[in-house]
């Protein structure tokens, strides 16, 4: 069944507050991520760098940063996401940044949906990346045969998946306050969010697993503004999961009733939340 989470005009909403959000997020993943890539097929060797699920092009722009300068001269940057207003803030990174970064009017910012990926050639990549999609893909197989398939022989897909997240565990303890027992649980997708999972749909598609590991990062929440404004009342679909259909007064009890839980977990400062999130990197075999 669909959700909020693979609702392409939600994300479309989303995509400005998202955008400014993500500087709130850690890093420490996909550096992880970069790092284990570089040592299975090295940057240096890139013909074509494919983000599946760009976001608004955080991770490719920390890829530039991180390796920009590694990057062969003629290597094809893509970011792509299946939401028109993602794209749209890619395309806004691009224009402010390509200016002191000429590797910037390289990127092509691309409307596509990871479980087809229609217009990009067969064998055409050397490296995919994806930060927390492959999980929230309606059909993550599918997005994973997609990437098989425009992969070259021995290209590498790196991803993160979410493993578990307090603030999600928190939402839904405000939600069921709201809601009571006709509230909404929200799992990650078992083959996608453990370790034996994601190993089983390498195998299962023709990914080798070179790296598999699972890593701890958090969220400040000592001053919780940001994340209430990003992640609760900027539409984020992780969130419209829990409250897509509250009226005004119940999103201010659901908010209200955060913070509280917050505050009575972590009294001491700075307030964390911690999230678990899978690193996997995997080469394809033929």
């Amino acid at each position: 069944m669909s959700t909020s989470v693979q609702d392409k005009d939600q994300w479309s909403d989303n995509a400005e507050s998202y955008a400014k959000g993500s500087q709130h997020l850690s890093n420490a993943p996909v550096e992880i991520l970069f790092t284990q890539m570089n040592h299975t097929l090295s940057f240096s060797t890139a013909t074509a760098i494919l983000d599946v699920g760009s976001g608004p092009g955080v991770t490719i722009a920390r890829l530039v940063e991180s390796y920009g300068s590694q990057l062969p001269s003629n290597t094809r940057l893509i970011a792509s996401d299946f939401s028109v207003g993602m794209i749209e803030q890619v395309q806004k990174l691009q224009k402010h940044k390509q200016d002191g970064s000429p590797i910037w009017t390289r990127v092509e910012a691309k409307v596509l949906d990871a479980q087809a990926l229609d217009g990009i050639e067969d064998a055409s990549i050397s490296h995919i990346t994806g930060t927390m999609v492959y999980n929230l893909v309606a059909n993550g197989r599918q997005a994973l045969e997609a990437a098989y398939r425009v992969l070259q022989p021995a290209g590498v897909i790196g991803m993160t998946l979410g493993a578990g997240a307090e603030w999600m565990e928190l939402m839904g303890l405000a939600a069921k306050k709201i809601r009571g027992e006709t509230a909404p649980i929200y799992q990650f997708p078992e083959a996608y969010s453990t370790l034996k999972g994601v190993r089983a749909e390498f195998e299962a598609v023709g990914f080798n697993a070179e790296y598999l590991e699972t890593v701890e990062f958090f969220i400040d929440v000592t001053n919780p503004k940001p994340f209430i404004d990003s992640f609760l009342r900027g539409k984020n679909p992780g969130a419209m999961f829990f409250v897509g259909d509250y009226s005004g007064v119940e999103l201010d009890a659901f908010v209200d009733e955060i913070l509280k839980l917050i505050e009575e977990r972590h009294p001491g400062f700075p307030r964390k939340l911690k999230g678990l999130m899978i690193v996997a990197v995997g080469k394809k075999l033929n």
